[in-house]
């Protein structure tokens, strides 16, 4: 078995240390380009190319890893952000965070049972009743506020501003209807290669958006049509063979040759005269057609355009929903009914290059729009395409929720056993449900229908069939406390490591009662952990609300291993605005970390930035993400690398193979 195998290396799991010693390598690669205050770095590529780039991606993809562990992290960091189109960046920052203060925790034998019960018994009653009096509806449409802080994380002030309308605008253009938007974010992450189009040597402030779908190919054969015309989608040559597959075709005299190119001639002819006859003007083909096929094409009036790429022949194919036309089959002269309608077609001058610019009517509620990306070089017109294309996908997830587990609904019934929070353990079949909202109720998220809360009254619970809120009811609890401590607040604060010790530097204050809160929330809100459309303000201000409410419940928790997690967690969780401050002026975090603390602490908004806003769901997982890949990493036993692919083993093999 060991000689089929070829082992280079056996032994057991890398220990804790190893694995914080490998992940905050990873973090030190990437931090300095996290934020919008980070910087970049360059890329050399194998062809001697320089790339600057701030893409956590590229950056983790670019390093050549060694440890296997390391690349577990950098797999996973990876997949996370193809996932949510966000936090390659942040996913290492907090991992490296995570796993420092597990090792100087000490570890332990039920480590892995308690990272699985800190999510279900803390970290999603901290997100249910404690993030959900803060975070508010997205605005009506699709912002720049969202745009602006994603983008500002991977390209320039200049850039990202630009970029951020136009994305906007592209995805207004392709679905007017709010209904729609779901639908077109999805077509618009998938197809986005297909719907713009680089133009290098010219300005960012020349990018536009053009109605219809701009094919990068020039015509093979050009007959101007005015109005509506029919188009033909294929994906073979039309020029008939001789012969089926597999066929052999003899020929014994050059006449036969002649007779068998007149043939051909003759059958393509035809062809052409049946696409006119049935209003076909336009052949789209993903092949290259043959020199008599574009001859008779040009006769008939009807335009060529000649090896497309598949996605735009996918993309084509999904606004339409016409299928390729397969010309020889029993009858090469049946009526053609699967045909697209284009309102325009003619050629376009993009730089130097000639393309082709149609415009399709489509059969679904997404109206086909192109993007003309214009960058000085082809390299940032690359960098520019990806973080769009990413960018939409991240704003899918404005439109998903992720459902509480069963333990935590139950809990507004049973308020009774309050004293036993945290003391059961969740069972690892329950997994949290992801649900996409594409419904007509999505578009509460995006229309006037859903109001954004104002700065009064984003701190509050609020419950239409009561006249005060929890938090009115919690300040007579409260005002002694704060008095207090209020005085000498941030002296005291500045001389302690900030975010240790929350509930010292907090004064223990209670976010809301527990037996008020989660008998409140259960009625007045959904059983949702996240709900859709839920963002907050970007800038660090998740992180240091969660590190909030998880050390508050960490406080109600029995278990003394669920409770160090917590802690450790909490504090982790700082790591990221640490990161964000880290280049603005000094001790810039601690004044940030103070103002957001006090203002939970006094039940008042939270101080207000200009960073925009950002998704509480991409958010939420990112932080679940992050303790699945710790709890991956814990549980490896054996690490074995393998010279070659292993070969697949029979069942009538024997052991004598081996």
């Amino acid at each position: 078995m060991a000689a089929a195998m070829a082992m280079a290396m056996a032994g057991p799991v890398p220990e804790l240390p190893r694995l914080w010693q490998e992940a905050a390598a990873l973090a030190g690669a990437v931090r300095g380009a996290l934020g919008p205050r980070g910087g970049r770095a360059l890329l050399l590529r194998p062809t001697g190319e320089a790339v600057p780039t701030r893409d956590g991606r590229r950056l983790l993809e670019a390093l050549r890893l060694e440890p296997p562990a390391a690349r577990v992290m950098a797999a996973r960091a990876c997949s996370h952000r193809a996932a949510t189109g966000d936090g390659a960046k942040s996913f290492v920052v907090l991992l490296a965070a995570v796993l420092g203060g597990l090792r100087a925790a000490g570890g332990g034998a039920g480590l892995r049972r308690a990272l699985r019960a800190f999510e279900a018994q803390v970290l999603e009653r901290a997100a249910a009743w404690g993030l959900r009096r803060h975070w508010r509806p997205a605005p009506p449409g699709l912002p720049e506020a969202l745009l602006e802080p994603y983008l500002a994380g991977r390209l320039g002030p200049g850039e990202r501003r630009r970029l951020a309308r136009l994305c906007a605008e592209l995805c207004r253009r392709c679905a007017p209807a709010a209904a729609a938007r779901p639908e077109a974010l999805r077509l618009l992450a998938r197809r986005f290669a297909a719907l713009h189009a680089a133009v290098p040597g010219l300005p960012l402030a020349s990018s536009t958006i053009l109605p219809g779908i701009v094919l990068r190919r020039d015509f093979a054969a050009y007959c101007p049509a005015d109005g509506e015309l029919r188009a033909l989608l294929v994906n073979e040559p039309l020029q008939p063979p001789l012969t089926a597959p597999g066929v052999e075709f003899v020929v014994d005299s050059e006449g036969q040759y002649e007779a068998s190119l007149r043939w051909i001639t003759r059958r393509t002819e035809a062809l052409m005269k049946h696409l006119q006859s049935n209003s076909v003007k336009l052949l789209l083909s993903s092949t290259k057609q043959d020199e008599v096929v574009i001859y008779y094409a040009q006769l008939y009036g009807v335009s060529v355009v000649e090896c497309l790429l598949s996605e735009e022949m996918a993309l084509i194919s999904e606004i339409t929903g016409v299928s390729p036309y397969a010309p020889f089959g029993d009858n090469m002269y049946r009526e053609i009914t699967e045909t697209a309608v284009a309102s325009f077609c003619q050629p376009l001058l993009l730089g130097s290059k000639r393309c082709v610019h149609i415009g399709f009517t489509s059969v679904c509620a997404f109206q086909p729009h192109c993007l003309i990306l214009c960058g000085p070089v082809h390299g940032v017109n690359e960098q520019h395409a990806a973080a769009l294309q990413e960018a939409f996908t991240m704003l899918q997830q404005l439109f998903k929720t992720v459902d509480q587990r069963g333990e935590c609904k139950a809990e507004g019934e049973s308020q009774n056993k309050a004293s036993d929070v945290c003391s059961w353990d969740s069972s690892p079949t329950q997994k949290q449900i992801v649900v996409e909202n594409v419904s007509c109720n999505s578009n509460q998220v995006f229309e006037c229908q859903l109001k954004a809360l104002s700065d009064e009254t984003e701190t509050k619970i609020l419950d239409p069939d009561k006249n005060s809120s929890l938090v009115d009811k919690q300040k007579s609890y409260s005002t002694a406390v704060l008095a207090a401590c209020s005085a000498d607040t941030v002296t005291a604060c500045e001389l302690l490591d900030v975010g240790k010790g929350l509930e010292k530097t907090c004064c223990n204050i209670v976010p809301f009662k527990q037996e008020e809160s989660c008998v409140g929330i259960a009625q007045d809100h959904s059983n949702s952990l996240i709900e859709a459309g839920s963002v907050l303000p970007a800038g660090g201000y998740f992180e240091i609300l969660l590190h909030y409410y998880i050390q508050y419940y960490a406080k109600q928790c029995q278990q003394s291993e669920v409770a160090v997690v917590s802690n450790v967690v909490a504090d982790a969780l700082l790591s990221i605005p640490k990161a964000l401050y880290r280049t603005t002026e000094r001790d810039s975090f601690t004044k940030f970390y103070l103002k957001a603390v006090n203002s939970l602490r006094r039940n008042q908004p939270l101080p207000g930035n200009e960073e925009g806003l950002e998704s509480v769901y991409c958010k939420y997982q990112l932080v679940v993400s992050v303790l699945h890949c710790v709890t991956e990493l814990l549980s490896i036993d054996l690490i074995i690398g393998i010279k070659r692919p292993v070969q697949k083993i029979e069942d009538h093999d024997s052991e004598d193979d081996f």
